[in-house]
């Protein structure tokens, strides 16, 4: 089981627990994760899957980009747990529950 933490942004210290999959977005019917207030995420913005022992990250075709470390995602990265990324203007890891 994880959880992704909102690190920084509108919506500091929110939690969605996950154990397989978890879609990040602005629209609360197609993100479990919704960041509505964060005018810089895409209604669909960005996907974390558990891969056996890995993080994987997808940009889903948003129009701000997901960063890791300042870098853009370019299709699927592997994201370590508790290191921070950027969906528009929020921060935000993933830590096991």
């Amino acid at each position: 089981m994880f959880v992704l933490e909102v690190v920084s942004g509108p919506f500091d210290g929110k939690i969605w627990p996950f154990e397989r999959e978890i879609t990040i977005g602005r629209d609360v019917t197609v993100a479990e994760a919704c960041l509505a207030l964060d005018r810089y995420v895409s209604r669909c913005h960005a996907r974390l899957l558990v891969d056996g022992d890995h993080l994987r990250l997808s940009d889903l075709k948003s129009r701000n980009g997901v960063n890791i470390g300042g870098e853009p995602v370019k299709d699927d990265t592997t994201v370590e747990i508790g290191i921070p990324f950027t969906i528009g203007r929020t921060l935000l890891r993933v830590n096991r529950a």
